[in-house]
């Protein structure tokens, strides 16, 4: 994947915290960005089992049965 440089601006104690890792920034940078949205995105998967689980009379057991049975329909159709 291709880089692009941009400007941001950051906290001069979070900069130096970064500085201190002795890595690139950028790199550094990329790694956390990546760990953030992969947390945002567990999260809200987590957000959706609950909501299903609700529907399916809170059960989580069955509400991850029908996530399955919902991904295999999307992947088949």
């Amino acid at each position: 994947m291709a880089n692009r440089s941009i400007s941001i601006s950051l906290d001069e104690a979070l900069l130096a915290e970064i500085d201190a890792q002795g890595a690139n920034r950028s790199a550094l940078v990329n790694e956390a960005l990546r760990f953030w949205l992969a947390r945002r995105r567990l999260a809200a998967l987590q957000g959706a089992y609950a909501e299903l689980a609700q529907l399916e009379g809170g059960d989580l057991a069955a509400a991850a049965d029908s996530a399955a049975a919902m991904a295999l329909d999307a992947v088949a159709g």
